[in-house]
């Protein structure tokens, strides 16, 4: 099973990738969809493609975190992810 899906993308979004604000506001509905590691997972994913993205990273940095992220997101969530830069 994915650890990264598009409704947890979705959910991280929705907070603008504020974990505080999640934790404050968030739905309960919401909160059982992330396991304690799950928004911290995708937060690092976000910074990296950042990085990425802004030519900062080596090539094989760039190969790594790809393929690590197309293990652990499913297929909606890597295009997503990958599209652009920033999610939050």
């Amino acid at each position: 099973m994915k650890r990264i899906t598009i409704d947890k993308l979705n959910i991280y979004r929705k907070y603008g990738g504020d974990i505080d604000d999640f934790a404050r506001t968030g739905q309960e509905i919401e909160k059982q969809n992330f396991s304690s590691n799950d928004w911290e997972l995708i937060d690092n994913f976000v910074q990296s493609l950042t990085l990425i993205n802004n030519g900062l990273t080596s090539d094989g940095f760039a190969s790594s975190t790809l393929e690590k992220l197309a293990e652990l997101a499913d297929e909606q969530a890597f295009k997503q992810m990958t599209k652009s830069e920033r999610l939050g």
